[in-house]
């Protein structure tokens, strides 16, 4: 009996047990909306507290952006590991970087003996004339005691030197350690790049994972096309304008050249402060190898920089850095005012010029982000970010697909379906000048 007992099978239920219940209590709604808002508050004031430390960050990060690639280019040799071909790329960067301030101290010393000379042969000026008496307008003027003036100022910059150079000796050491604290986050930042990427994936929810790989992807291709980009285009711009400057004869042209490319930073802004710059120069100075007046020369400078603009947005600009940082004049200008007076409030005229500088970016970015959110408060899909969000996804997967084939002539963007119809028609017409080119070739070799 108890052998049959034994060889009875027991059967087992096909329901999957529960799993055993939870011992910690979940919280709130309300209690995570109170702790969100103490961590935005408590990290915006100690980014506020610790705001001379961002400026290094900003740039560290910047510089591993950009030479990220390179490292990369570099460790594909199984024989150079990551943290060997970062520290050669630093080196060598260090190699470029430290000899420039060396090679400016002497101009710097020349400059500071020149100034002490011109002091003291305008200080035996004045005692020279000193005794003179100059009428101006009727009224008699007594040089001495103007001299008296100016030797009491002398007398007290002079006091007020030996103060500002401790400042100055201070400052210069701050200098120093911010440089050298930037390297170390940029060196670090690209060393172990992918050691934070994966840590800042382990952060974000498994359902929204995805989502933020292509957020993440979206706005690196938009820093990728600015950044790199600008660098390529800043040269080719600074050689075109130091040439056609040179030729046209305004004075200046290299530093005409290097502004120019500078400006590229400033999107369409760049191209306004470049004209007035050379219009100035041209109205003053005039040319040296055109034999033309001033204003006639003003009209030419005009006309060069209206053809100038055109081929560099139209030629320049998409084919070396893309359409992705594509942004209205209007919002770059309340970009770089948003960025230069956020900029000074958190680091001073260095954080200022760093809010220009990268106001295009930021503002690309803050619209994919934001086109994200309304994409899911409306309950839209955000991808692909290619036309407006309320359009299907199977239009916006065919427009990119456009996009990829070459990128499309520079105009104004059209709104909603209009510009989906329009590059559909651009491609439909680029494939039949390919099929006709195909069927002359095909009829040329029989």
């Amino acid at each position: 009996m108890s052998t049959e007992r034994q060889n009875v099978p027991q059967t087992q239920s096909d329901t999957p047990a529960s799993p055993p219940p939870s011992r910690h209590r979940g919280w709130s709604t309300t209690t995570k909306v109170v702790v969100a808002v103490m961590l935005t508050i408590l990290a915006g004031l100690a980014l506020y507290l610790f705001r001379i430390a961002l400026i290094p960050l900003v740039i560290g990060s910047l510089m591993a952006y950009l030479l990220t690639p390179v490292v990369k280019w570099i460790s594909a040799d199984p024989r150079i590991p990551r943290g060997l071909a970062t520290a050669l790329i630093y080196l060598a960067l260090l190699l470029i970087v430290l000899p420039l301030p060396a090679s400016l101290v002497p101009w710097v010393v020349g400059q500071v003996t020149f100034l002490q000379g011109e002091l003291v042969r305008f200080a035996g000026y004045l005692e020279e004339i000193s005794a003179d008496t100059v009428e101006i307008l009727g009224f008699n003027l007594v040089v001495e005691d103007l001299v008296n003036e100016v030797a009491a100022a002398i007398t007290g910059l002079v006091t007020s030197a030996a103060p500002a150079s401790l400042t100055l000796v201070f400052s210069a050491a701050e200098v120093l350690l911010l440089v050298i604290f930037t390297f170390l986050v940029a060196f670090y930042l690209t060393k172990d790049g992918a050691k934070f990427k994966a840590w800042f994936a382990g952060l974000v929810p498994p359902d929204y994972q995805e989502d933020v790989r292509l957020l993440i992807r979206e706005i690196d291709a938009i820093w990728s096309a600015f950044l790199r980009g600008q660098l390529i285009l800043m040269f080719v711009v600074s050689v075109l304008l130091t040439v056609a400057s040179a030729i046209l004869g305004l004075p200046q042209p290299l530093l005409l050249g290097i502004l120019g490319g500078l400006l590229e930073f400033l999107p369409s802004v760049g191209h306004a402060i470049w004209l007035i710059t050379a219009s100035i120069l041209a109205l003053i100075e005039g040319s040296s190898t055109l034999p033309v007046s001033e204003f006639v020369f003003f009209l030419i400078v005009v006309g060069f920089h209206i053809a100038y603009t055109q081929f560099d947005l139209n030629f320049l600009i998409p084919r070396i850095i893309g359409r992705r940082v594509h942004l209205h004049p209007l919002v770059v200008i309340i970009g770089i005012i948003v960025g230069a007076t956020a900029g000074s409030i958190v680091a001073g005229p260095v954080g200022s010029v760093l809010g220009v500088a990268l106001a295009a970016p930021t503002i690309s970015s803050l619209r994919v982000l934001g086109r994200y959110i309304y994409a899911r408060l409306f309950d839209l899909d955000p991808f692909p970010m290619v036309g407006p969000p309320s359009a299907p996804s199977a239009e916006r997967e065919q427009a990119v697909a456009l996009l990829e084939t070459g990128p499309p002539p520079v105009r104004e963007a059209m709104p909603g379906r209009a510009a989906i119809n329009r590059l559909r028609r651009e491609f439909s017409n680029r494939s039949r000048r390919g099929a006709r080119k195909t069927d002359t070739q095909s009829g040329k070799q029989s």
